[in-house]
């Protein structure tokens, strides 16, 4: 660390120190209170995270290649990293990952799940099922796609999950437009 490091680093722990105290010093207030229980939840987060790290790197098969992944792969140790933007994978391989590992699940109950793409932070997916399919519905399939994305790639945007024909009433032929075919007159027996 440089001096000029350093000196920052001191000026912004002041800076810290002195907001903590103001805040202490103020009348006691709903907000005061939330406050407080925002910074403690934060730092409870925060030493969690690098204790778990500290953790990760004292592992005996540590190497400074496979930490980044080690971190990745760690929920509590990614999240940490996603909020702060420093997550080592980026956002559509991420999901692309995602996507790879939902294929077979998916596909074994008759759905195929396609990523369209990876826009500005916004994420489309595409989820067809066959005709022939039967079993959980398109819509409990597309929940664990989002779900899926969203626990893998929290940074999204936005999550998009396009299921073509997925119309409530496909199928449905109002009753205006069904026609019975004359077959002739009926014929009646007693």
């Amino acid at each position: 660390m440089t001096e000029q490091d350093d000196g920052d680093l001191r000026r912004r722990l002041q800076e810290l120190e002195r907001l903590l105290r103001d805040m202490e010093a103020g009348p006691e207030s709903p907000v005061r209170t939330r406050a407080r229980q925002i910074v403690h939840a934060t730092l409870d987060l925060h030493g969690r995270a690098l204790t778990r790290m500290l953790e990760i790197v004292a592992a005996p098969d540590a190497t400074g290649s496979s930490l980044g992944d080690a971190f990745a792969r760690d929920p509590l140790v990614a999240g940490m990293l996603l909020l702060h933007g420093l997550h080592p994978v980026d956002l559509e391989t991420r999901v692309r990952s995602t996507v790879e590992a939902l294929g077979p699940r998916l596909r074994g109950q008759g759905a195929e799940i396609t990523l369209v793409a990876v826009t500005e932070g916004a994420v489309e997916l595409r989820l067809e099922r066959s005709a022939s399919a039967g079993g959980v519905p398109i819509a409990a399939l597309r929940t664990r796609a989002e779900e899926a994305i969203l626990a893998a790639a929290p940074d999204a945007a936005s999550v998009k999950v396009d299921v073509p024909d997925d119309n409530p009433r496909a199928g449905f032929v109002p009753l205006e437009q069904v026609r019975l075919r004359s077959r002739g007159p009926v014929e009646r027996r007693s």
